[in-house]
């Protein structure tokens, strides 16, 4: 049985040792009492041969007080315990062959005592156990029988001596009782301890997932309790939240060997049509599958495994996964129903954490975006310009802000509505990202104000991007054309705190709105500028007067 780095075995015990050992007390109650009753049934009259009910009386009392004594130092550690199971078993075999030499012999009532301390052992101890305390009784009653054969023993009422056939028949219903009980025991015992595990591994799945905090980390949760629970050497979860509500989509594929660390792998995505993931999710149901042909998915992240599992998953209507793994049974063998079963229950657990990972990231993310124009809120801005500030510094980087200001867009609101300054404002956000870079920071100031992080940019890259800007927001479709005053601010000359930048970007911007509007101006410089005005200032270099712009 697998077990779990740093779990004791004891912690899958299906029966305690002291539980056990209380038990196994009772039992013996029964071994002593029992036997004594059968004394006075078997002998009415006149006190037997060799003594009177004192000698099964004082037997079964010393049987009892060395239990007893026996349990009490059980608590001194497991090996006291398993003394205090075995010796007295033992003691319990020698008491009850004097009590069948006492009443009857193998033709006694005695025997079916013998025969449920056996089955009581078995049960309470384990297959060894059972199978020692069979060979125990067999060699007791062997060497009474032969006792009293030889002259050893005198002989008593329905012992005459060693029979054979008699003996046989006692070993046989001994031993088919030791070793059916110990059997079927020890494999319901096995099976209890599985699902012990399961259940503790899917307590731990469940521990995991509440502390997850991303889609990625419930993939790694679900992983590693795959390989852990389902003995999977390999395993893969994908699964795919489509954009809907204003939330981007979402993909994810990760995948873990045992004894590694959870990979990222490409884009999840929903399954290619004709793969063992597509058809799992069709079915809604898990596929166990040994595949004689190519599938994509198996041979590029299971490693071509022959055997394999796929369980789907849907996240509450919103989107849909796998987990699927290899399984490693023998070749023609038959797949644990157990293994998918405790799959299946995971997985379920999996999906919930997925959906509320998702709407949490979706909260999140919302919290930070502006709701009418997807761009950045000011809250996300103010947090990227001290972020990437605080690198540029510390790398000595290049690092631009630039500020845009729509122009004239009260009057817009005020001759076509606000309905129309709502679709120019989603309209502007949308062209702002279009000419932004990977990493760069698209945001809504304040009103009808946006602003731009461009980590990395040198002055004449920020007046680019400027260009692209006003640019773009002329090919705006609306009530009419859309310009826009721009103030940009690099570190390099305005400073090294977000303040410095935001003040300089500001005063720049006001400098375009007070030159007649539709303009960029780059702070630290006179007039507006272009890409080539912006080579010359970083330069430090007069700019031909037959490169400079007209002023607006």
């Amino acid at each position: 049985m697998t077990q779990t780095p740093g779990s004791p075995r004891g912690s899958l015990d299906i029966l305690p040792l002291a539980d056990r050992l209380r038990w196994m007390l009772a039992v013996r109650m029964g071994v002593v009492t029992l036997p004594l009753l059968a004394w006075f049934v078997t002998t009415p009259g006149a006190p037997s041969t060799v003594g009177s009910v004192w000698v099964p009386a004082v037997s079964g009392a010393v049987v009892l007080v060395v239990g007893l004594v026996l349990s009490r130092l059980s608590s001194f550690g497991r090996r006291w315990a398993v003394v205090a199971l075995t010796v007295p078993a033992l003691l319990d075999a020698v008491h009850l062959g004097l009590a069948m030499y006492l009443a009857g012999g193998l033709d006694g009532p005695v025997v079916y005592v013998v025969v449920l301390h056996v089955l009581a052992v078995s049960l309470l101890g384990s297959f060894r156990s059972g199978l020692r305390i069979a060979v125990w009784h067999s060699l007791v009653v062997m060497c009474v029988l032969e006792g009293v054969s030889t002259g050893l023993l005198p002989a008593q009422p329905g012992v005459p001596g060693f029979d054979g056939l008699a003996y046989s028949v006692f070993l046989v219903v001994v031993w088919v009782t030791a070793v059916t009980t110990a059997g079927l025991g020890a494999v319901n015992e096995r099976e209890l301890r599985r699902r012990r595990y399961d259940e503790a591994a899917l307590r731990r799945l469940s521990a995991a997932l509440h502390e997850a905090d991303s889609g990625a980390r419930v993939a790694e949760a679900l992983l590693r309790f795959a390989v852990d629970a389902a003995d999977a050497t390999v395993a893969a979860v994908q699964y795919h939240l489509p954009d809907g509500g204003g939330r981007p989509s979402v993909d994810l594929a990760v995948r873990l060997h045992a004894a590694r660390e959870p990979e990222t792998l490409r884009a999840g995505g929903t399954p290619e049509p004709g793969t063992l993931l597509h058809l799992a999710q069709e079915r809604g149901s898990t596929v166990l599958a040994t595949l004689t042909a190519p599938d994509p998915w198996v041979d590029e992240v299971l490693g071509g495994a022959a055997r394999v599992i796929v369980v789907p998953f849907a996240l509450e209507g919103q989107g849909s996964g796998t987990l699927s793994f290899a399984d490693d049974a023998r070749s023609g063998s038959r797949i644990e129903q157990r293994r998918v079963g405790v799959a299946e229950q995971a997985v379920a657990h999996a999906a919930t954490a997925f959906a509320r990972v998702a709407l949490l990231e979706h909260l999140q993310q919302s919290a930070l975006t502006d709701g009418l124009t997807g761009v950045a809120n000011r809250r996300a801005f103010d947090t990227a310009l001290e972020r990437e500030v605080t690198t540029a510094v510390r790398a000595d980087a290049a690092l631009a802000v630039v500020i845009i200001d729509l122009d004239h867009f009260k009057s817009l609101n005020d001759s076509y509505g606000h309905q129309a300054g709502d679709d120019v404002l989603r309209a502007v956000g949308a062209a702002l990202r279009s000419c932004v870079r990977r990493g760069d920071v698209v945001a809504r100031y304040g009103g009808e104000e946006f602003a731009l992080v461009l980590p990395g940019a040198s002055v004449d890259d920020a007046v680019e991007v400027a260009d692209r800007v006003r640019a773009a927001l002329r090919d705006i479709t609306g009530p009419r054309t859309v310009t826009a005053s721009l103030g940009i601010a690099s570190r390099a000359s305005a400073g090294d705190t977000g303040a410095e930048l935001l003040a300089a970007a500001d005063a720049a911007l006001y400098s375009a709105k007070g030159s007649g509007r539709d303009q960029a101006w780059l702070a630290g410089n006179e007039g507006p500028v272009t890409a080539v005005v912006a080579r010359h200032a970083a330069a430090q270099v007069p700019v031909p007067r037959s490169e400079r712009l007209p002023t607006r």
